[in-house]
């Protein structure tokens, strides 16, 4: 593969919950108008990294937040089912295998630089696996809605967000990029702003650096 590589995941924006649409059941809420203007502001932090190709998430607002970008971009989305929303019906592991499995086949390509649209679930996955980082479990079993903070790299992929993967050979490093305005983390059907993960003594990690483990083992292809 070429000495460094580029993926950036981006976070779909701010949905229209009043479309009443469940958020894991396809096609789920659209983008709402705040969401079009964050995703709007992430196109002058994507476009220098030169992305060559654009993935996304088959539910609405990622497809929706990837086509502002393709578009301004000249690139076609591509929808790969492997990005969903983590589903009521699966289990944390199982959101971890899928995302794992996009980024080795992506690893596999020869693409030096990507953008991918999703969700928050995923993206951390991919995140923590390009990292070697361990998947905690970061809800209150028996109550999802219920967020804690008891992972060890702490990252807050607001609406909107765009993070960074960097593959060199001896070294993996993840950067926040941006942080569109306005800023919400996450936001209930009350319209109440819901922060997760929670905010931590430290703050939230806008950079972390590791070994590339993947290439030791060949992980990456």
């Amino acid at each position: 593969m070429n000495a460094i590589r580029r993926l950036l995941l981006i976070r779909h924006g701010l949905p229209d919950y009043s479309a009443r649409k469940a958020e894991d059941e396809p096609p789920g809420p659209p983008l709402s108008c705040v969401g079009r203007e964050q995703i709007r502001q992430s196109i002058a932090v994507v476009r220098p990294l030169g992305p060559v190709a654009i993935y996304s998430s088959p539910l609405a607002r990622a497809r929706q937040s990837a086509a502002l970008v393709a578009t301004a971009l000249g690139l076609p989305v591509r929808v790969d089912t492997d990005l969903k929303e983590w589903h009521r019906s699966e289990r944390l592991h199982q959101v971890n295998e899928r995302s794992a499995r996009w980024l080795r086949r992506w690893l596999q390509s020869d693409e030096p630089c990507a953008a991918v649209f999703g969700h928050a679930s995923p993206l951390l996955s991919i995140l923590r696996t390009a990292l070697f980082l361990p998947h905690f479990h970061w809800w209150r079993r028996g109550s999802r809605e219920h967020f804690v903070l008891n992972t060890c790299d702490r990252f807050e992929l607001s609406m909107g967000s765009v993070f960074e993967l960097v593959f060199e050979p001896h070294s993996v490093t993840a950067r926040c990029r941006h942080h569109p305005q306005p800023r919400i983390v996450n936001l209930t059907r009350r319209g109440v702003v819901r922060r997760f993960p929670r905010p931590t003594l430290v703050g939230e990690n806008l950079e972390v650096r590791r070994p590339n483990f993947g290439r030791l083992i060949g992980y990456t292809g």
